[in-house]
């Protein structure tokens, strides 16, 4: 097993890195959200994709967004595979948004799996800083830096925990997602024990909960304690479960607040009924809410980060 200094990276001092131990608890959906908002603030954003799930928040597939690198496809995962497969940098699609750039996921990233299995008898546990090796030379040109973990596999997640400096947890209020937590709990102490001494819990928080449900939200907080240690933070801001404004946002590749600033041109339910419009062409109100809560989440996470430092 290496043990030498030189293979500690220190990582961005603004990467936050959004997991947890079971899927389907609004993971992927934050880190798009998240770095798309800090790029909406005019801050260099990149958001990195370490899932074999593409869920394409941000239509770079679908719709063809972004400045591709010359050369072969980056799409579906093959292009941070390639990264540390070849040892080199990240090479990201390019102003997805204006300031925002991307390293996508997808199906090749499990093929990961293999090629780290493959390194560690040269590598040991360092081999978990792959990522964190092809991300130092291009994270200087950015402000914020943002990674999607994968909760399927304990060794990708583990790589981006060690790219990382803050890690955040979101989860649901089932007994499932808080068991899930115990895994990425393991895999932080891991990683941080013996990869990377920077990186830290920065808070966790309930995602699509009713907001009035007070008392359930106190015993998911006693709950993530448990778990994560009493002094995790749990922040306030819980994203309620609007499914229809969600799910239309993604469909057409736009964030919550993308979404909810086409209101004032929204098609009205009568010209659907009048045939002057597709159903597709109505903006939901309750997306209002959604892009609010999502903001104000955001802003929470930044807080969590600025005060651990």
């Amino acid at each position: 097993m290496l043990s030498d200094a030189a293979d500690i990276i220190e990582p961005h001092e603004n990467a936050v890195m959004i997991g947890t131990g079971k899927g389907g608890v609004g993971k992927s959906t934050i880190a798009a959200q998240k770095a798309a908002y800090h790029a909406a603030q005019g801050l260099r954003t990149l958001l990195v994709c370490v899932t074999s799930q593409d869920d394409d928040d941000l239509g770079i597939d679908r719709y063809n967004r972004g400045l591709r690198p010359e050369g072969a496809s980056v799409l579906d995962g093959a292009g941070l595979l390639r990264a540390i497969q070849d040892r080199t940098p990240l090479l990201p699609i390019r102003e997805v948004r204006p300031n925002l750039d991307v390293v996508p996921g997808g199906e090749a990233v499990g093929e990961l799996l293999t090629l780290l299995t493959a390194r560690m008898p040269s590598e040991g546990i360092y081999v978990v800083a792959s990522l964190a090796r092809a991300l130092a030379p291009i994270a200087p040109w950015y402000d914020r830096v943002v990674i999607d973990s994968a909760p399927e596999q304990d060794a990708l997640e583990q790589l981006a925990l060690a790219a990382s400096r803050w890690l955040f947890v979101p989860t649901r209020s089932d007994d499932t997602s808080i068991r899930g937590m115990r895994r990425i709990a393991r895999n932080y102490k891991l990683v941080r024990s013996q990869v990377n001494p920077y990186v830290e819990v920065a808070g966790a928080c309930l995602y699509g909960s009713n907001p009035t449900a007070t008392q359930l939200h106190e015993e998911v907080r006693q709950d993530v304690a448990g778990v994560l240690g009493p002094n995790t933070p749990m922040l306030k801001t819980i994203v309620g479960y609007r499914e229809m404004p969600a799910r239309n946002a993604r469909k057409k590749g736009l964030t919550f607040r993308e979404y909810a600033n086409l209101l004032p041109s929204s098609a009205k339910s009568y010209d659907v009924a009048a045939g002057r419009a597709e159903r597709a062409d109505v903006v939901p109100e309750s997306i209002k809410p959604l892009a609010d809560e999502m903001d104000d989440l955001n802003k929470e996470i930044d807080a969590h980060c600025r005060k651990a430092a």
